[in-house]
């Protein structure tokens, strides 16, 4: 048999003549189209479904834009992996799932219609959401206005809400599972599906979730309910005002023991422009124990609602925006440059301050003389001083060179936690020139300690602008 029987025109697919294929020709003709043999396989000989085109892959399985023949509507499919499909017991528990997620009717909610099973794959038939993931914008802008993301959360807030009166838990709210429609319209996908895999033991990622956005109480298996979705929320907050994840780590693992174990950094020690009520309402989102966070979505929003005056426009919190200095600018406001050249000048920087303190060490003598001469009866309490802000220097600068060597994402956060410890050793160091002044002259000697004083400020704000996505 060759292209396609005639008798089958009537349901012909746009991934070509698969109905009627021998199996050579269907899987050479899915590989021209760049379709998935397992997504495509299971709805070859449906018809009520033509498939139009993919839409994007996940944890879970693959979305395609397809045409339901019987309403003329153009919707989602969804088709679910293979070992997801197999397992009984999971997809026993996720059609219960999927009949409570179905109760929820909410224009911040995507819809799911139905579940269907072929021999060859299992597939939801859904809502089709014209539009970009939340993961797509922070990767594309970073950080958000604070009035546009409070705008997002709210609607996300009252999605939440609806879910909750029907009695359903996401567990696996973040920014790749939040879809922002062409009106600016949220609507929340995958709701009750985390759920259903969650109580499966036969897949590792999907299944227990995301560790970059779980709640303590879930990463340690205990009781989780609505009161997760809140900390979740306020992970995606988090990342949606700062541009940058509240927790990284080279492993899973890593993370998920941040969660049990850490605070995030203060939102506004990342954006000193952010309001301090809504700092506080972040934080009060990502508490550890669940009984002090929020109870409910729409505590959240009320607080949020609070957050900017009512009659603060947006082109005013805007204008007020732009005015900000270099040094405090909002991570959106801060130039966008390819990583390689933020890795790049940081790496110089720490090979200057590493030359500062081995020239230091290796000319201690003569610090020592110079350091006589201008403290006399101290240069015996200088010198040691000079030698351990030396030390604890170059052990800082190689491993934050290190970080830099292997592009380690969670570099931005660490440095930000240990910024102090630079700070102040950098603006003893900064004094470093004064010593030379004898040499260089006293004008030439201030100029330096001018410059090497705002060489912290200056690392930090790289950092922002080369590591602001956290991953």
């Amino acid at each position: 048999m060759s292209g396609h029987d005639d008798s089958h025109d009537g349901v012909k697919t746009p991934i070509g003549g698969l109905i009627g294929n021998t199996e050579q020709e269907t899987a050479a003709e899915l590989e021209r189209t760049g379709l998935n043999v397992f997504a495509a396989a299971g709805l070859a000989n449906s018809e009520r479904f033509e498939l139009l085109s993919e839409v994007g892959r996940g944890g879970m399985g693959i979305v395609y834009r397809a045409r339901d023949r019987e309403t003329s509507e153009v919707i989602a499919i969804k088709v679910l992996r293979p070992e997801i499909a197999q397992d009984l017991h999971i997809m026993e528990r996720f059609k219960n799932e999927l009949r409570l997620a179905r109760k929820i009717t909410h224009k911040n909610v995507c819809r799911i219609y139905d579940l269907y099973r072929t021999e060859a794959s299992v597939y939801i038939s859904m809502e089709l959401i014209e539009g970009e993931s939340l993961r797509q914008i922070l990767n594309r802008r970073g950080a958000m206005p604070v009035e546009v993301a409070i705008d997002l959360v709210r609607q996300i807030c009252a999605g939440l809400h609806e879910a909750r009166s029907q009695g359903i838990v996401h567990r696996d709210l973040k920014p790749e599972n939040v879809m922002l429609d062409r009106s600016g319209t949220i609507k929340i996908m995958d709701f009750g599906v985390a759920r259903s895999l969650n109580a499966g033991n036969t897949l590792t990622g999907s299944v227990l979730g995301t560790p970059a956005y779980m709640a303590p109480e879930q990463a340690e298996g205990k009781r989780v309910d609505h009161r997760a979705d809140i900390y979740a929320l306020g992970l995606v907050m988090y990342e949606m005002l700062t541009g940058v994840a509240a927790f990284a780590a080279d492993t899973p693992v890593a993370i998920v023991l941040k969660q049990i174990r850490e605070m995030p950094v203060r939102p506004r020690d990342l954006e000193p422009s952010l309001p301090p009520t809504l700092e506080r309402t972040i934080l009060k989102c990502l508490d550890k124990n669940p009984e002090k966070r929020f109870q409910t979505a729409n505590e959240l929003d009320s607080a949020l609602a609070m957050v900017l005056p009512k009659n603060e426009s947006v082109e005013a919190s805007r204008i007020q925006s732009r005015r900000s200095s270099f040094l405090t600018a909002g991570t959106q406001e801060l130039p966008i440059i390819p990583r390689k050249f933020v890795r790049l000048y940081l790496s110089l920087i720490q090979l200057l301050y590493i030359t500062f303190y081995l020239l230091a060490l290796w000319k201690m003598h003569r610090l020592e003389y110079v350091s006589s001469q201008i403290v006399p009866g101290g240069g015996w309490l200088l010198v040691p001083l000079i030698v351990v802000a030396a030390m604890v220097g170059i052990a800082v600068r190689l491993y934050v060179l290190t970080a830099l060597a292997f592009d380690y994402s969670g570099i931005g956060d660490d440095f930000h936690r240990m910024f102090m410890v630079f700070l102040v050793v950098d603006e003893l160091w900064a004094f470093s020139p004064l010593l030379l002044a004898y040499k260089i002259g006293l004008g030439l000697a201030i100029a330096a300690v001018v410059a090497l004083a705002f060489l912290p400020f200056s690392q930090r704000t790289l950092m922002r602008m080369g590591y602001k996505s956290g991953a």
